[in-house]
């Protein structure tokens, strides 16, 4: 158990950090308009800021720390975890913020794509390619944060 909530955190600050790639590459590509630029830096803003809290909510999410993982021994362990509320509500806001971005990051390539001089085959052979990563990420939408919130919701001594 101990190693899946160390995943967890992993997968979280990964999963940020991705974000924060793509866009940091996206505004050199993007540069020529103004509002890309505000819309990857707002991106990027929201889903670092975020991320940290949430990173820092799931690791603080029992007291002790290892009370996530050894509060499923068969030997009773002392420990509190927070209230379900407290893990479920910020678990939805990190998927909204996720889908968000999940669908503004190949949007604004594709508005460069739209205003290129090439076949409109060879445009929605583009949009296609954009498409299929997108949807890559949408599948991890049951992401390690929610089973946070299921995970919490079964230890939780409130």
């Amino acid at each position: 158990m101990m190693w899946r909530w160390i995943c967890t955190y992993f997968y979280i600050a990964i999963s940020a950090l991705l974000k924060v790639v793509v866009g940091l590459f996206l505004l050199r590509i993007c540069s020529q308009q103004r509002w890309h630029r505000i819309t990857l830096w707002a991106l990027i803003s929201i889903v670092t800021t975020y991320n940290l809290f949430f990173l820092f909510l799931a690791i603080f999410a029992c007291r002790p720390v290892d009370y996530q993982w050894t509060g499923y021994n068969p030997v009773p362990t002392s420990g509190k975890c927070n209230g379900a509320l407290l893990a479920t509500i910020p678990s939805y806001i990190s998927v909204v913020i996720t889908v968000l971005a999940d669908w503004i990051l190949p949007l604004l390539p594709a508005s460069l794509v739209w205003k290129a001089r090439m076949e409109m085959r060879k445009k929605i052979s583009v949009y296609a390619v954009l498409a299929l990563g997108s949807m890559y990420v949408y599948t991890l939408v049951d992401s390690p944060s929610l089973s946070i919130t299921r995970s919490c919701q079964v230890t939780d001594d409130s």
